[in-house]
């Protein structure tokens, strides 16, 4: 997502997406993309469940939902309000069609669920990036 709001403040002049050819609706690779928020609001579940005991626990934290590049990209050209150029390269090596989370166990043990979506996601990248252009500065 940060590649997609540099194209939005024209810091990159268009989006790389790299694949076309995936055994997915579109052709792009698919993806689980999370909200800092929902990533941070998961972290502090965990850090509660560590405090009931000892003992060593995994968790997927995701949305269990995967959207394509495309998909992604579309969402933002709806939060900025721009269309976004891109354009399709070849595959990376090792990039693969399809891979995202399956939050049940966190759901279940730790109480916790993603709230965000994907157009919330968006949103907020691109309320920052259009705020802060040059992204982090010292």
């Amino acid at each position: 997502m940060p590649y997609i709001a540099q194209v939005a403040v024209g810091k990159r002049a268009a989006l790389r997406v790299f694949g076309g050819d995936y055994p997915t609706p579109d052709g792009t690779g698919v993806r689980d993309y999370i909200h800092v928020v929902d990533l941070a609001r998961g972290h502090v579940s965990a850090l509660r469940k560590l405090q009931e005991g000892a003992g060593v626990y995994t968790y997927n934290l995701g949305t269990g939902v995967g959207y394509s590049v495309l998909d992604v990209l579309h969402a933002f050209e709806k939060a900025c309000g721009k269309t976004l150029p891109y354009e399709i390269v070849a595959r990376r090596p090792g990039d693969v069609a399809a891979c995202y989370a399956d939050p049940e166990k966190a759901a279940r043990e730790l109480g916790w669920r993603a709230e965000y979506g994907i157009d919330r996601m968006c949103a907020d990248a691109w309320r920052w990036q259009s705020q802060n252009p040059d992204g982090f500065t010292d």
